[in-house]
């Protein structure tokens, strides 16, 4: 056990680990400078393990606590604190010798602050006093509790003036008073100025006939402490006790029965209504709906079925409610049967009988109204009522020939803006291997080697954007190309002119990734540039080259690496002066690119590295429509 700090006698100590109560003594910062035996056999935390440690540290569960914040006031500003356990839970974890939980009170006081410890806290054990008080307590209240604590309504007694005598606690906390505040005061304090009067009602019973007619209730309002409303359910009963009258009240709560009653009301309200605005939306809908009972006879239409004119056709018109719709649908005299002209029909027909038999799911088709497919179309839609009280469906016809008529025409536009896509990118390969053709012409009348070599570089510039609009031109899909496809075409016609071979060896490794247009153009010129230079800058040996497309941790890579001469030191390809370089830099900001050289034994090796492509839905509508011709 360390020294209690500064100079007192040394039996000061002997005196503190002697106390029946545990001593803690701490620094100006929390640290603890005393832990006296008591607090070692009661916490288990010996001396030595917290003895110059930060007490919260030590016991980091009271940390930002009542106790803690009490250690606090006192260390800033010397104000004592007491902390009671019935106030507090949250005090030192002690324990009894026989293990059960001690229940402690704890004292916090400020030392003189030229002393080297700040702060005395003392903790004493009130385990047996609280027990003991518990069963007075227990024991006193027994007879009440089990009589008027255990009844779930309020009960209060008054005498004929209208004082209160007594209540229960169920009364205490209906109405958030205590006891001891309202006895002797008129009832009324828990009553609404507007309640009838408490002693009226007694004498003349609840429902005005006399003061005997017991189980009679009235119902009345009364008033919380904090004045909010009560809704209350009163029986009364007068009784007397040596010689005095004594009015006795059960009050019930009945705010949640008021509020359902309220609700209740709101709600049949609110389904009139609703049942009002669902069949005035139901007749301003164009659509023919009826609604099915379990056996198929109609319970009810809207307005569209019922004023049906001979115009309209669609399956099941002329009936009407209290018909069995499937069996006027077969009837051999029908006029409003179209389904015999239409296999459809009869396909409705067999659905709905399904539905209204077993269940299943909602039931959608098309079929052609009385006069042939090129007359009317329409299209039928069931769903079962489940939830509703009598089962059923709900059934209904809508009119889709215009729909029909505007889809017709849309694939047809449809077509014609494929084909004009289809010869617009034609027509650009064409214009392009045009340039390229003179482009190449011009190169051969050129005496100059140098500038022969800049002219080839601008034609296989051309020739690698041509190429993107001729895979256009050949594929199904006018926005999107297949890169892979597109990027081992490339390096075989790029090998090809460099004498293929032995002379030139192209390799490509590349994923299924379909990019759109405005991509796959830069990214196509970037890659060209690349694969051109690895080829034109391969040294004395033949050219090797790798090319990889790849996905790559949501994202797209490409990369190209070569076996040649490698790159001279200290290249930076921001500063290049080349064509080449500063096109490759311009492209990649175009298509959000990182350009990287990647560190290579032999050879270069550079990798671009784009966001994977997000899907335009304008393209896939188009794509969808085209996929429908």
């Amino acid at each position: 056990m360390a020294p209690i700090p500064s100079d007192h006698p040394a039996w000061a100590e002997d005196v503190l680990n002697a106390l029946d109560a545990g001593i803690l003594l701490l620094d100006r910062h929390g640290h603890v400078r005393y832990w006296n035996n008591w607090m070692e056999r009661a916490s288990d935390v010996p001396a030595r393990d917290i003895l110059g440690h930060d007490l919260f540290d030590a016991l980091p569960h009271l940390r930002e606590s009542r106790l803690h914040t009490a250690v606090r006031d006192v260390l800033a500003t010397g104000a004592p604190g007491v902390l009671s356990n019935t106030l507090n839970p949250m005090l030192f974890p002690l324990r009894l010798p026989d293990g059960r939980r001690m229940v402690h009170n704890v004292l916090i006081r400020p030392l003189p602050p030229d002393s080297e410890a700040r702060c005395l806290i003392q903790v004493t054990d009130v385990t047996a006093s609280v027990n003991r008080e518990r069963v007075l307590r227990e024991q006193r209240d027994a007879r009440y509790r089990a009589i008027v604590d255990t009844a779930p309504d309020a009960i209060i007694t008054t005498d004929t003036r209208g004082t209160v005598q007594w209540m229960n606690g169920a009364a205490a906390q209906q109405f958030d008073y205590r006891p001891d505040e309202l006895i002797g005061r008129s009832i009324h304090t828990l009553l609404d100025k507007d309640a009838p009067d408490w002693v009226e009602l007694s004498e003349h019973g609840l429902d005005g006939q006399g003061p005997d007619r017991s189980g009679e209730t009235v119902e009345l309002v009364g008033r919380r402490r904090d004045g909010s409303r009560i809704d209350l359910e009163l029986s009364m009963a007068r009784w007397m006790s040596e010689g005095r009258s004594f009015i006795t009240g059960i009050l019930r709560d009945i705010t949640e029965r008021q509020r359902t009653r309220e609700e209740l009301r709101a709600n049949a309200l609110a389904m009139r209504q609703l049942a009002e605005q669902t069949k005035a939306t139901l007749d301003a809908l164009p659509a023919f709906i009826a609604v099915l009972d379990p056996a198929g006879r109609i319970v009810s239409v809207n307005r569209a079925w019922a004023e049906a004119g001979p115009e309209t056709e669609f399956l099941g018109q002329g009936c009407i409610v209290g018909d069995n719709y499937l069996e006027m649908c077969v009837h051999d005299g029908a006029e409003a049967l179209p389904h015999g002209e239409d296999p459809q029909g009869e396909a409705v027909l067999e659905g709905l009988r399904t539905l209204l038999a077993d269940g299943g799911l909602p039931l959608s088709a098309e079929y052609a109204g009385r006069g042939g497919a090129g007359h009317h179309w329409f299209r039928c839609l069931a769903a079962p009522m489940t939830a509703g009280p009598f089962g059923g469906t709900v059934l209904m016809h809508i009119d889709v020939t215009e729909i029909k008529s505007m889809e017709a025409a849309l694939r047809k536009l449809v077509g014609q803006k494929s084909t004009l896509l289809r010869e617009v990118n034609h027509r650009v390969k064409n214009s392009l291997q045009l340039v390229s053709s003179l482009l190449t012409l011009q190169t051969l009348s050129l005496p100059d080697e140098a500038a022969r070599a800049h002219f080839q570089d601008a034609r296989s510039r051309i020739e690698a954007i041509a190429r993107v609009h001729n895979r256009l031109y050949q594929a199904d899909q006018f926005q999107t190309i297949e890169f892979g496809t597109y990027l081992r075409e490339l390096c075989e016609d790029l090998a090809r002119a460099s004498g293929g071979g032995e002379l030139c060896d192209v390799t490509v490794r590349s994923d299924i990734v379909d990019l759109p247009i405005d991509q796959a153009a830069p990214l196509g010129l970037i890659a060209n540039e690349l694969i051109t230079n690895a080829i034109k800058h391969r040294g004395s040996g033949p050219a090797r080259v790798d090319v990889a497309f790849r996905r790559d941790a949501g994202g797209l890579v490409l990369t190209v690496s070569d076996q040649g001469p490698g790159l001279p030191p200290n290249f930076d390809m921001r500063r290049g002066r080349s064509l080449g370089m500063r096109l490759i830099a311009s492209l990649s900001g175009q298509i959000r690119a990182h350009v990287a050289i990647v560190p290579s034994e032999r050879g270069a090796a550079f990798r671009i590295e784009l966001p994977m492509p997000e899907p335009d839905p304008t393209l896939e509508t188009i794509a969808a429509g085209e996929g429908g011709k």
